[in-house]
């Protein structure tokens, strides 16, 4: 879950600090496959918990 916050505290500062489009996507793109990849594990938790 740090890894999480650590991108999205580098995504803000790359959006505060004026960083290229390209950059700030690059880290959002990143940003979005931790939070999938989370996702993920929370759902085989849930599915595992229900049977």
């Amino acid at each position: 879950m740090k890894s999480i916050e650590k991108v999205r505290n580098r995504l803000n500062r790359a959006i505060s600090s004026g960083d290229s489009k390209d950059v700030i996507l690059s880290i959002s793109r990143h940003l979005d496959e931790l939070i999938v990849e989370r996702m993920k594990v929370q759902n085989k938790k849930y599915i595992s918990k229900g049977q």
